[in-house]
């Protein structure tokens, strides 16, 4: 009977907890990754698209204007014009192909793809509005079930018995051994043999090292403390964090989306106006970098919005299953 031993087996199970909580919260920061990169992944399908759509009205421009050209209704410029814009409606698509290219790459390396294996995005992330979680909720959530916190719990807890375990080492402690058996030279001709033993140790001249392991173990535990204070600071942050950015990218995607509308609207006029003659395609031209720069608005203010929720369930606990159930719109 020594509790010097009994703490230190009890300390060690406790870091056992710990190392496996310490996986878990590997496997929660895996899963945000690779959520942001599919999240990219995603976001660059979509600016392809919209390239595309942006090319084939380029290009509608571009035939129209030759046919007025050739009819005598308009000048030179405006075929050189929607030429111009036609092209650069090309470039933009070369550069948001490759770019999705590599997104791809990037997300199969994540994932752990074979290398030249082909992938294909096919959930797309459409826009969900944001469940009722509220942030007294999720902070005491976050408290509750984040891995990282939970780890470091356990640490404090296998210090807090090292240090007990330091402090036994003045104790005494007992032993007894024990042993029984049979001796003779058949079984029919044998006798039982026996010893017991009870031994009682008290140390009396290790008082020096006994004060050492206290002082370190102290030392580990107040090391510990500090850790989780700053743990629970950085896990308050997180969440406030990840609950601002939410609610600015909500606002932006209604913006973006009520200007993609607006955009849409104003190439629309633009084209029935140099349709009819009332002006040059310069209005065209103009409208259309409308529309290409609120499409790319409401692509990236879509990707902050879903980014930031993919943060929030990081930053809540149990992200492989928080994060899928914000995506939706789903309190979690």
């Amino acid at each position: 009977l020594d509790w010097h031993y009994i703490q230190n087996a009890r300390a060690a199970n406790q870091d056992i907890i710990s190392a496996d909580y310490s996986s878990l919260n590997t496997r929660d920061t895996v899963a945000l990754v690779v959520t942001s990169l599919y999240l990219q992944a995603v976001a660059g399908a979509s600016r392809v698209d919209s390239a595309q759509a942006q090319l084939a009205t380029a290009e509608a421009v571009y035939k129209q204007a030759v046919d007025y050209k050739n009819q005598g209704l308009v000048p030179a410029i405006d075929v050189l014009r929607a030429q111009v814009e036609l092209q650069a409606q090309q470039q933009r698509l070369i550069f948001f192909q490759n770019e999705f290219d590599k997104q791809k790459l990037s997300l199969g390396r994540a994932i752990g793809l074979p290398d030249g294996q082909p992938l294909r995005i096919t959930d797309a992330m459409p826009f969900a509005p944001i469940p009722p979680l509220t942030l007294e909720i999720a902070m005491t959530r976050a408290l509750g079930e984040r891995r990282d916190y939970k780890s470091g719990l356990a640490g404090l807890r296998a210090a807090e018995l090292t240090l007990k375990s330091a402090k036994a080492e003045r104790l005494p402690s007992l032993r007894f051994n024990g042993d029984y058996g049979a001796i003779g030279p058949n079984p029919s001709n044998s006798h039982g043999t026996y010893t017991a033993a009870v031994n009682l140790n008290i140390p009396l001249f290790q008082g020096g090292r006994v004060r050492g392991d206290i002082i370190e173990a102290n030392a580990l535990l107040d090391q510990r403390r500090a850790q989780l204070a700053d743990l629970r600071g950085q896990i308050t942050y997180q969440v406030r964090s990840a609950f601002l950015d939410l609610n600015a990218a909500n606002d932006q995607v209604q913006v973006a989306r009520s200007a993609v509308d607006l955009a849409q609207q104003q190439l629309t006029q633009a084209r029935d106006r140099f349709a009819s003659g009332v002006t040059n395609n310069l209005e065209v031209t103009q409208a259309q970098e409308s529309v290409a720069t609120a499409n790319e608005n409401y692509i990236s203010s879509l990707y902050a919005y879903n980014a930031a929720k993919a943060a929030l369930g990081r930053a809540v606990g149990d992200a492989e299953n928080t994060i899928p159930s914000l995506l939706q719109g789903v309190m979690p």
